[in-house]
């Protein structure tokens, strides 16, 4: 992967980190942490990543690939769970348990762009159905797209409704820089 990468908020660094407690346990979780190399490692150590600065999209997927690593696919699936669920404050909290579905995912695909310097676009046939795009996402793996596909289970999840089937219908694996999702749910 390379420069043209981009970057990511240390909000969604912090969120993984503070997760990981409650989504591998202690002993994990200073496993996963002591893996971490180079600027991210020292950042960790240090506590000098900052929630609103902007760091490579390299150390979020260092950080996922050491959870997944260190603790297995579960670990990542509900650390990323309790990150997403973390890292709506608790007035939006309220906000989200008001919308349907269909309206958070539209604006939560808007919000993207505030974590991500990338794009995502909800578009919608009929309600309980939605289509997500990404777009621009250079430096995106595997895990990273996992990490996105969990995320917005989870905020379906955090406004009342269960999703019933998940599809990616292109992009989405290691060196895409985009991907495609449909999303079936009800309330």
């Amino acid at each position: 992967m390379g420069q043209d990468e981009i970057n990511v908020k240390g909000t969604v660094l912090w969120g993984v980190i503070n997760a990981l407690e409650r989504g591998v346990g202690p002993e994990c979780r200073s496993t996963i942490l002591k893996d971490l190399t180079g600027e991210l490692g020292e950042g960790v150590q240090t506590r000098s990543i900052i929630a609103t600065g902007w760091y490579p999209i390299a150390w979020h997927r260092e950080l996922l690939g050491s959870v997944l690593r260190h603790g297995g696919p579960t670990a990542l699936r509900d650390t990323v769970k309790l990150s997403t669920r973390e890292n709506v404050s608790t007035i939006h909290r309220i906000l989200v348990r008001m919308l349907s579905p269909d309206t958070l995912l539209k604006q939560g695909t808007r919000l993207f762009s505030s974590f991500f310097e990338a794009k995502a676009v909800t578009t919608q046939d009929k309600p309980g159905f939605s289509k997500i795009e990404w777009i621009g996402c250079r430096g995106f793996d595997k895990n990273v797209w996992q990490a996105q596909t969990q995320s917005v289970e989870e905020l379906v999840a955090m406004a009342g409704a269960k999703v019933k089937r998940r599809t990616v219908l292109s992009g989405g694996s290691d060196l895409d820089d985009s991907m495609v999702l449909e999303l079936v749910y009800s309330s």
